[in-house]
């Protein structure tokens, strides 16, 4: 059993938490407190689709991300953008941006979760936004983020996954308990050859590669056309992070468009990709960045 002394999570000073909370499809979070009031805000997003390579034309390429000046405001200023942003269908895009940039309110925008400005242009899975944000909530799938889908540590693997289940199946049938087979059937994909965790692991005992895998595992049972990963830098060590990388760069030549954010600006830089990401640079408020 590990101990709080040698548990990394314990160690990082992270607080226990409290029961599982699943994205609530209908539910929009009110807006992050942004930062104070600043000059315009500016976000790019670099093309980095190797030349001839699947995905290269334009013309034929088909995006599950559209935006043209998205951007938001909240009660302290500007949060995000203004941002341009196209993303091909099936491909990892990572939005790197300072702690406080606006990098969860984008995400959730672009998962139907969050109302963007007036003025901004945004089509998300070929459903335009957000007028038609429940078709994009039943498609776009959420994981990482604090106070949305945290894990409750006290409990099971097999308790949290059969927790998700429920919530996704119809109200008067039974969800059986979760065996190993099962659930290796739902988290073969996301840990692809890393051991998976036992059923029986408490969530406290997991490290946090296997902790950040469980949550996207959660959230890919649904069957999800988009996914957006938050704050993957909770995974601390860039060596162990880069697992987490490849895990969502698998998912996504798999076919589900991965969108997700690191705090590291140079994180793309520093990681070892089979196929280069789409790098998005946030430079929001008085976090602002130069440009990539």
């Amino acid at each position: 059993m590990t101990t709080p002394h040698d548990h990394p999570q314990r160690a990082a000073g992270a607080p226990r938490r409290h029961r599982t909370t699943p994205p609530s499809p209908t539910t929009a979070p009110t807006p992050a407190p942004g930062p104070a009031p600043a000059p315009a805000a500016t976000a790019t997003a670099v093309d980095a689709t190797p030349a001839g390579a699947p995905g290269a034309d334009h013309a034929t390429t088909v995006l599950a991300v559209h935006a043209e000046q998205l951007r938001l405001h909240g009660r302290r200023g500007v949060v995000y953008g203004p941002v341009d942003l196209e993303v091909p269908t099936g491909t990892l895009a990572v939005v790197q941006g300072p702690q406080g940039g606006g990098r969860s309110s984008l995400l959730l925008t672009l998962a139907g979760r969050m109302v963007p400005d007036e003025g901004s242009r945004l089509t998300v899975l070929g459903e335009p936004l957000p007028r038609r944000r429940t078709a994009v909530q039943r498609r776009a799938a959420l994981a990482g983020f604090a106070g949305i889908d945290d894990l409750d540590e006290s409990v099971t693997v097999g308790d949290v996954v059969r927790e998700r289940l429920a919530w996704l199946s119809p109200w008067y049938r039974r969800t059986p308990r979760v065996d190993q087979r099962t659930f290796a059937r739902l988290a073969g994909p996301v840990f692809g050859e890393r051991p998976l965790p036992r059923t029986g692991t408490l969530v406290w005992d997991l490290d946090e590669v296997d902790a950040m895998l469980l949550r996207v595992t959660l959230a890919t049972a649904q069957h999800p056309d988009l996914l957006v990963v938050d704050d993957v830098d909770q995974v601390h060590d860039s060596r162990r992070r880069q697992t987490v990388w490849t895990r969502l760069e698998a998912l996504a030549a798999a076919g589900t468009t991965v969108v997700a954010s690191v705090a590291s600006l140079d994180e793309v830089a520093r990681m070892q990709w089979a196929t280069l990401p789409q790098q998005i640079t946030l430079a929001t408020g008085p976090h602002a960045v130069p440009a990539a």
